[in-house]
């Protein structure tokens, strides 16, 4: 079964509108209620004064029951009771339907004609109620008999049809009211949402122009704090990512020169075998040394590769960064006594311990211990230290420096300085430093040059 989103704005409204129904549906239960209980409290006081009176009063016999004058109404606001005789055939006794009084009475003959419609009980001494398509009536009945008549209910009512229209009536003035409300907190729902789905709409389409390679930024202030944050970090996403894919377009340009370089090289000097053009032996000499270098190249790049997709499969464990720094310098021993260059150490007497993986660090060391090799005039210092709670390592030469030029550059990919290889040692360098959280810097002068690498 397929799952449908709805909207933020769809879901605030549509719980603002149930929140209102059940607030108002509530209300409206409890004004029912309350106005029904005031009707019936005040219906139940006139109608026992009433009763009360004529239970206690005198009864004369005669050919019809004698009614007692009632008392005057009390002050209570629904005013005072009606009184009708019945007999248990639901004949009026009193007042006598040949009198103008009950003529005059509509009430008396509404409630008269639906009792007997009804079949109302009239044993019954407790208040009732009774509804007529013209009014709502409560009612007493009191059963009475005399040696000229049988049994005979003296029938006191009261008609609240004003009250109980009153009660319909603002009834409908509160579901008005509440609808009214339920249109205008709607509107302002409405309004309320779309201020708050627009930056968020605006920022899916900011996020959908990144998905397809386009790194704006976004210059639009929001009002609301938490927008003001997302923006924030979203500009800087797309600011990363326009770097990154100048970066990687940089690179795969430079890859593509030095690859297309040596592949020249070795491309006419095959040719030249071929066609007999060059002596044979100095030409395979060249395509070794160029297959040589371009395999190194390609070793980098893949190297590079690993390191800058954060590669899970280095083995990190605690070591000591001297013995590794040792062993780094004793696979050019060979290269420092054949170009006389002394090589000297300045280690800590205890072991600089750190947690790392051996390849990956030793590969930094033996780039930087390269880049010294082609440059020193012959003296090379190491050192290996820890000071004030880091670690300080030192590779030093004495050669000509690094102009102050190609100084800023020297850590970017494919950078080539005077006398450079490829341009991607370095780069290797400062990657696999910054992946243990340290970083590398580098001093130059006339007077030589030194790469400095910082661990916490």
């Amino acid at each position: 079964m397929k799952d449908t989103k709805k909207s933020i704005k769809f879901r605030l409204i549509s719980r603002v509108i149930l929140l209102i129904l059940i607030v108002f549906i509530f209300i409206s239960m409890v004004f029912d209620f309350l106005i029904s209980q005031y009707m019936k409290n005040n219906a139940n006081e006139v109608l026992h004064n009433s009763r009360d009176y004529i239970v206690q009063g005198p009864m004369d016999s005669g050919s019809e029951p004698q009614i007692p004058h009632k008392p005057k109404p009390n002050g209570t606001p629904m005013g005072k009771a009606e009184t009708v005789v019945l007999t248990s055939n639901y004949v009026i006794l009193h007042p006598t339907q040949s009198l103008d009084k009950y003529f005059d009475n509509r009430d008396l003959q509404d409630f008269t004609i639906e009792i007997k419609a009804q079949k109302i009980n009239l044993d019954t001494s407790e208040i009732q109620k009774l509804s007529t398509d013209s009014g709502l009536y409560y009612f007493t009945s009191i059963s009475k008999s005399d040696m000229d008549l049988d049994q005979f209910y003296i029938v006191n009512f009261i008609n609240m049809s004003h009250m109980n229209e009153f009660k319909v009536n603002l009834s409908r003035i509160l579901w008005i009211i509440m609808i009214l409300a339920l249109l205008t907190t709607v509107l302002m729902t409405y309004v309320i949402g779309s201020r708050i789905t627009e930056p968020i709409v605006y920022l899916s389409e900011f996020a959908k122009k990144i998905g397809e390679g386009k790194y704006e930024t976004i210059e639009d202030e929001f009002d609301d704090l938490e927008l003001h944050h997302l923006k924030n970090p979203m500009n800087d996403t797309s600011k990363k990512l326009k770097a990154y894919d100048a970066e990687q377009r940089a690179f795969f340009q430079n890859v593509s020169h030095e690859l297309r370089t040596p592949l020249q090289i070795i491309k006419t000097n095959a040719e030249g075998i071929q066609f007999d053009i060059l002596e044979k032996n100095s030409a395979c000499v060249i395509i070794k040394d160029e297959t040589d270098k371009l395999s190194e190249l390609v070793e980098d790049i893949i190297y590079l590769s690993r390191l800058e997709s954060r590669s899970k499969d280095m083995i990190t464990t605690q070591n000591d960064l001297r013995e590794t720094l040792s062993y780094a310098a004793e696979r050019y021993h060979s290269l420092f006594t054949s170009k006389n260059i002394k090589v000297s150490y300045e280690f800590d007497e205890d072991p600089v311990l750190f947690t790392y993986d051996e390849k990956s660090i030793e590969r930094a060391f033996q780039n930087l211990l390269s880049n010294a090799l082609r440059y020193s005039r012959g003296k090379i210092i190491i050192t290996c230290r820890k000071t004030q709670g880091r670690i300080v390592i030192k590779v030093e030469d004495n050669g000509p420096g690094i102009s102050q030029e190609d100084l800023p550059r020297i850590f970017d990919r494919f950078y080539k300085g005077e006398n450079g290889v490829h341009g991607i040692g370095l780069s290797i360098v400062k990657s696999i430093v910054t992946s243990y959280g340290g970083r590398v810097e580098v001093q130059s002068s006339l007077k030589g040059t030194a790469f400095t690498i910082f661990f916490n």
